[in-house]
């Protein structure tokens, strides 16, 4: 056997520019409301289930309970660490780099190829549009 397809991760990073800003942001904003939605939806289970529980098993309801406060500090720890985030984003000097994520891609790997060009690929972006691809690990 002489080659084979293999299947890589590629980075994919974005350039800041204020259009991305935006949908970072926007991004961030609905994640915080998605949240904000189920502490409501915690808050509203707490008040419909644990009266009822709590005349039929005290121990269960404080279970209960406690369970759900869980859940909704999660939730606030999440919803706060969102908010740093957003700071942040507001805060992306334009023209930087940033990463957005990992994609995949297959490749041939051939005998006598070398491997740390092919492994590391990057694909770089400016308000959706491949400005530029990238082999090899950066020196």
């Amino acid at each position: 056997m002489q080659k084979i397809t293999i299947n890589r991760p590629v980075v994919w990073k974005s350039i800041v520019t204020d259009r991305l800003r935006r949908e970072l942001s926007q991004e961030l904003e609905r994640a915080i409301n998605r949240l904000d939605m189920e502490i409501q939806q915690l808050e509203f289970q707490a008040k419909r289930i644990l009266p009822e529980l709590e005349r039929q098993n005290l121990k269960r309801a404080m279970e209960m309970r406690q369970q759900l406060e869980d859940e909704k500090q999660k939730r606030r720890e999440t919803r706060e660490r969102l908010g740093d985030q957003m700071q942040e984003v507001s805060n992306l000097p334009t023209g930087q780099e940033i990463a957005r994520g990992t994609l995949e891609s297959w490749v041939e790997v051939s005998v006598g190829d070398d491997i740390s060009k092919i492994l590391y690929v990057e694909l770089v972006t400016r308000d959706d549009e491949v400005i530029e691809l990238r082999e090899g690990r950066p020196e």
